[in-house]
């Protein structure tokens, strides 16, 4: 729904869902990777409390807003390209992939393996679930491989009765 969308990506929306997900113990302090950010916007609030906030995102469209956004922000970084082919200099305290995982072109202990290969041990990742089926393979080794700490709806409240999305936010820490 193209609605979803721009709801997801508004200012005010974003600042709710972050309060609602309480998330932000998870990034405060922390080298950070989101992977997918769009315009950089669900999390932009958290960008001045970490060590230091890499985006990862294949849409060189969004790279005028990262522009932007480095301006306000010293410690936030980007790289625009996949996630399939992202090759990293350092590993990260801290992974988020909001309703990525059906874009990722790599089977299901591929995308785990990767994820594995550039989160620090003790670390955490904040994945949410996506509304296709593609890739959910990925939940069932995060699942057995690393301990959930949390799991709880995207959306509560009004934008649950709007039916925006039914999607869930997973965090698991990797022993």
């Amino acid at each position: 729904m193209k609605h979803t969308h721009y709801i997801r990506q508004s200012y005010l929306f974003c600042k709710y869902r972050n309060y609602v997900l309480g998330i932000q113990k998870y990034i405060t302090g922390r080298n950070v990777l989101e992977v997918g950010p769009n315009k950089g916007a669900l999390f932009a609030q958290y960008y001045p409390q970490t060590k230091k906030y890499t985006l990862l995102e294949p849409n060189r469209y969004f790279e005028a807003f990262y522009i932007r956004l480095q301006r306000k922000h010293a410690n936030l970084h980007y790289k625009i390209g996949g996630f399939e082919d992202y090759v990293a200099d350092e590993t990260f305290d801290t992974i988020v992939m909001m309703a990525v995982i059906s874009h990722i072109r790599l089977d299901s202990q591929a995308i785990f393996n990767k994820i594995d290969a550039l989160l620090n041990k003790g670390g955490f990742l904040i994945v949410e679930t996506n509304n296709t089926k593609r890739n959910l393979a990925v939940f069932d080794l995060l699942d057995r491989n690393y301990e959930k700490v949390e799991a709880k709806a995207s959306y509560s409240g009004l934008m649950k009765w709007l039916r925006i999305d039914y999607r869930t936010v997973l965090i698991y820490k990797k022993p």
